[in-house]
């Protein structure tokens, strides 16, 4: 019989396979370490096969595309004589009533004035009240029409006279001056319903009221061409008008207006200066302007000293 190993051979012996089993085991994470930063840095090459399959199957598609529009090129020549050019036909043709979108400069100028620096508002008679909803800083709109109402007060036998507007828009305004001064109103309506592109400034205009042998005062915030205001007078001298008054806020009077006003059946022209008009007057002799310099001034002295405003928007 061999002899046997002692206590303190046996010990030993299983210190040393204890560190054996240990090492492997390291040795074996590592690797396991390394494989999985090989495979994260590996570039991605595909294989030689699957690049030679995939452009073999890229070209049999083409060529496959290639036939089918051919014949169906082919189809269309036998069945029209010539290739078809729908392809090439690309531009836009608007059709009969097409308005392209306009944007409003609103925000543009809100963001100008507020970019500038300017920390509050003073204007005058606003196109569209909702514009200062454009605008984080506060807004004062004034209005125009206390001093338009005291002209039309100097006009001899206003009481008889009639406000006119001369579109729907502005019908609540004229309507509004009319009911303070307890004077008739009339509407003229424009019908906005062309057959032809060329026809829209050809609409058609139609009197709402009694004019016959009245003198007429038109009342509307702005002329910038003077087409609307200008035809409305037209159709007034037509239904019987004797006078014919046109009270303008914001007189712009741009392009031809001027030319216009003065071959129209325009007695005479009431603007506000809030447009400079020194030009204006001297080629309109049917031109007249009302200051509206210390409405403005009134509001300022009252936003420097804190006290109220509210007053100047009571224009009734």
């Amino acid at each position: 019989h061999s002899p046997t190993p002692g206590l303190p051979n046996g010990v030993e012996k299983l210190h040393k396979d204890l560190a054996n089993a240990q090492l492997d085991e390291a040795h074996t994470s590592m690797n396991t370490a390394q494989n999985a930063r090989d495979a994260v840095y590996e570039p991605r090459t595909p294989k030689r096969s699957s690049t030679m399959s995939s452009s073999k199957s890229d070209t049999s598609s083409r060529h496959r595309n290639v036939s089918s529009a051919s014949m169906t090129n082919g189809a269309s020549q036998d069945d029209d004589g010539t290739a078809s050019s729908s392809s090439k036909d690309t531009l836009f043709h608007p059709q009969p009533g097409y308005k392209p979108w306009v944007a409003q400069a609103g925000t543009l100028v809100a963001d100008l004035l507020t970019c500038a620096g300017a920390d509050h508002i003073i204007t005058m008679e606003l196109h569209d009240p909702q514009y200062q909803g454009f605008l984080d800083i506060p807004v004062d709109n004034l209005y125009g029409r206390g001093v338009l109402k005291k002209y039309i007060q100097s006009i001899p036998n206003y009481d008889q006279a009639v406000i006119v507007s001369p579109d729907a828009g502005g019908a609540k305004r004229a309507s509004a001056i009319a009911d303070t001064l307890q004077m008739p109103f009339a509407l003229i309506h424009k019908e906005r319903r062309p057959t032809r592109i060329t026809d829209r400034q050809n609409a058609t205009m139609m009197l709402v009221g009694d004019v016959a042998g009245r003198t007429c005062i038109l009342v509307d915030d702005m002329a910038d061409t003077s087409n609307t205001v200008t035809r409305a007078a037209k159709l007034l001298k037509k239904e019987g008008a004797k006078t014919v008054y046109a009270l303008i806020t914001h007189g712009v009077l741009s392009g031809d207006a001027i030319e216009r006003i003065n071959a129209s059946a325009l007695d005479k022209v009431v603007v506000t200066n809030t447009v400079p008009q020194e030009d204006h007057e001297k080629r309109c002799p049917k031109l007249q302007v009302l200051d509206v310099g210390h409405i403005f001034a009134e509001a300022i002295r009252r936003v420097h000293h804190g006290e109220s405003i509210s007053t100047l928007f009571q224009y009734d």
